[in-house]
């Protein structure tokens, strides 16, 4: 027997529903182990086809989707051709979704957990790799980021292209907030504190607020490439913008804010979608040799 590893296969990103929390986005790094005999070319298996095969199912399973514990009484779901129908009632209020099948993942178990979602993909990858791998082992884990603040997100990108477009999927994010060319953890812990477990609504995405038992609700609806997506989901739980929730706007945005909260100051902000990627904007007073909004992509660096 001999082990093979691969480490960061690909990171999950995705929206869990959470007993207490609600709807809670989420962005895990996948590591993977094989454990097997050795083929005639003296591999447990190719590095080149766990690439294709592995990441591609683990991105097509789990990656921009919301995953839902099927099992626990909070949920109740119904299926009709290709369409999805969802109420999640927790103690913030209810969560109620309509929207394509392919844009959730109804997992068996009474949560989502890192073992939950790991015996899932355990299972998942056994499918694709050959006989001669006898053991599969995955690791979930959130990406360190030390002391630093993060931030919890869910949203939906009706314009995009791809999976965004699905309304209900989200990421485990840090941010980083230079005030004057000064990382400032003040400011940092503000806008954590700020996104915690949180949705990122776009105005014209909103189609009204309502009253469920007593308690108001913010209603989104579009309509996008891959079908028609609605989403209830209680009003302080919500973080409404003027524009797409893409990250460029995200981080315009923060940096707006900044400015208007502490005038005559000038502000830096690395806000990051998951882990590795992101992107820079400023705003505020103008100081010398500064750029404006940018695309950041790779490992972050202070």
């Amino acid at each position: 027997m001999a082990t093979l590893f691969v480490e960061n296969l690909t990171v999950a990103d995705f929206s869990y529903l959470h007993p207490k929390r609600g709807m809670v986005g989420e962005s895990w790094l996948v590591d993977l182990e094989l454990s097997g005999d050795l083929d005639d070319q003296g591999m447990v298996f190719d590095f080149g086809h766990i690439k294709k095969r592995i990441k591609q199912i683990i991105d097509d399973s789990v990656d921009h989707r919301l995953l839902v514990p099927v099992d626990n009484d909070q949920a109740t779901i119904a299926e009709r051709d290709n369409d999805t129908s969802l109420e999640w009632v927790y103690r913030g209020g209810t969560i109620r979704m309509v929207a394509p099948s392919q844009s959730l993942l109804l997992m068996p178990g009474p949560e989502v957990s890192k073992a939950s979602l790991t015996l899932y993909l355990m299972d998942l990858i056994q499918t694709v790799v050959p006989a001669n791998v006898a053991e599969v082992r995955v690791v979930l884990r959130e990406e360190d980021t030390g002391t630093a603040p993060f931030y919890h997100y869910s949203h939906g990108l009706k314009k995009h292209d791809g999976n965004c477009q699905r309304i209900a999927h989200g990421h485990r994010s840090n941010i980083h907030i230079f005030e004057n060319g000064r990382r400032s953890r003040y400011w940092e812990k503000l806008w954590a504190d700020r996104w915690e477990d949180i949705y990122l609504g776009t105005e014209e995405d909103l189609e009204g607020t309502y009253y469920i038992d007593e308690i108001p609700h913010h209603r989104f609806r579009y309509d996008a490439e891959q079908g028609h997506f609605e989403l209830v989901i209680p009003e302080d739980h919500c973080y409404m913008v003027d524009t797409d929730t893409t990250v460029e706007q995200l981080a315009a945005h923060i940096a707006a804010q900044l400015a208007d909260e502490a005038p005559g100051k000038h502000f830096r902000v690395r806000a990051f979608e998951g882990v590795g990627k992101g992107a820079i904007a400023e705003a505020g007073e103008n100081l010398p040799g500064k750029t404006h909004s940018s695309w950041l992509s790779g490992t972050a660096v202070i």
